[in-house]
């Protein structure tokens, strides 16, 4: 059974409308998944593709490093940019008339996620586009839409054309209904395009939960995200390859939050020392969410990829476990009503664990549940 889940109001993210930009980095770092060979010196060219990753800028490999991505420690190549954006041959874009060749195109610009996302679905009957952050400590997607809803706007517009669709639906939470002026003020010259409101609530932003909001078939829906539509727009309009990232960096313990366009293989502690102020010596570090992303020992390990969406910094808590009370609360909570406890003490995964975390959100002895029960989930 699918539930929402209603979380306190965040004092520490504030809500703006401005994109930082760092663009021009002294190093990325590219993770290598498999036996590439280099040298030394060895000049790479801005978007030069490395397996699925891409050089986000040019200049020489100066050796490479360990890094940490989903847990585990690879190599990645340490490139010092020149700030020349020496590219690789431009790739044309030829006009797209079909699902199949935008598939195509999508794949030829390494964006594969989204074209398998498009892939999978048959039978579209239903476009949604979602402002909507899946994290409570991130506005990456509402901030998209907010800065670029022209961009937006159009190449929805181009995809209900190529999908043979009448209309199509962008979904925001409630609470941004004021922030959203500028684009309800230009919607009405998109008649197929229409805007709703929905509640401020956790996991409202995943599929599933979207559909059965909407009472719509998940199977015959499309549901992209605004910085997906952002990336085809790029794709079709500019013919750029995805270098470049747009996170949120907040928490309570940094002076204030941001959101950031980044070039993709940053270092985090270079992104860190360059914009955020700490207001405490201890903190804890969070890729992809303080619910259900990674907590991070060593920043100097961690690089921003093409999946990086948010940077959660709080104050340490200390908290240490304690024996469970049997409140029950982990299984109350839990969206798919998962028997986390047993899972827990077991040490069982649950192939049915949607990763949200909420199970240690609420946990009153601080167990670790999370570790457990998503060890192995999907």
């Amino acid at each position: 059974m699918l539930q929402l889940i209603k979380l306190e109001n965040n004092n520490h993210i504030f809500l703006v409308n401005h994109i930082n930009e760092y663009l021009n980095p002294l190093y990325i770092y590219i993770p290598i998944f498999d036996k590439t060979t280099f040298k030394m010196k060895d000049y790479v060219y801005k978007n030069t593709l490395f397996g699925d990753e891409v050089a986000s800028v040019s200049g020489n490999i100066l050796g490479s490093k360990k890094i940490i991505v989903n847990k585990k420690h690879i190599p990645a190549l340490k490139i010092k940019n020149d700030f020349k954006e020496n590219n690789i041959s431009k790739k044309r874009v030829k006009k797209i008339n079909s699902k199949e060749e935008l598939i195509e195109l999508l794949n030829n610009f390494n964006l594969k996620d989204i074209a398998n996302i498009i892939l999978s679905k048959q039978n579209i009957k239903n476009f949604i586009v979602s402002s909507i952050d899946e994290e409570i400590y991130a506005i990456n997607e509402f901030i998209i839409l907010s800065n670029y809803y022209n961009e937006i706007l159009d190449t929805i517009e181009y995809l209900l054309k190529l999908f043979s669709l009448d209309k199509s639906l962008i979904l925001t939470k409630n609470t941004n209904s004021k922030s959203i002026k500028n684009v309800k003020s230009i919607i009405g010259t998109y008649p197929k395009i229409n805007i709703s409101l929905v509640p401020d609530k956790y996991l409202i932003s995943r599929d599933e939960f979207i559909c059965k909001y909407l009472n719509i078939s998940l199977d015959e829906t499309l549901i992209l995200k605004t910085s997906e539509i952002y990336k085809i727009y790029k794709v079709l309009l500019k013919a750029k390859m995805n270098t470049e990232t747009i996170i949120t960096i907040s928490g309570d313990a940094i002076e204030k939050s941001l959101v950031i366009n980044t070039k993709i293989g940053v270092s985090l502690k270079e992104l860190l020392d360059e914009f955020i102020k700490f207001i405490c010596d201890d903190y804890e570090v969070y890729v992809n969410g303080y619910l259900s992303g990674i907590k991070i020992e060593n920043i100097d390990e961690v690089i921003i990829t093409k999946n990086t969406s948010s940077i959660v910094i709080n104050k340490s808590k200390k908290e240490e476990e304690s024996s469970c009370i049997n409140c029950g609360a982990c299984k109350k909570i839990c969206p798919v009503n998962i028997n986390v406890k047993y899972c827990y003490f077991n040490k069982l995964s649950h192939k049915n664990c949607i990763k949200c975390g909420l199970c240690n959100y609420v946990c009153p002895a601080r167990l670790k549940l999370k570790e457990i029960v998503m060890s192995d989930a999907k």
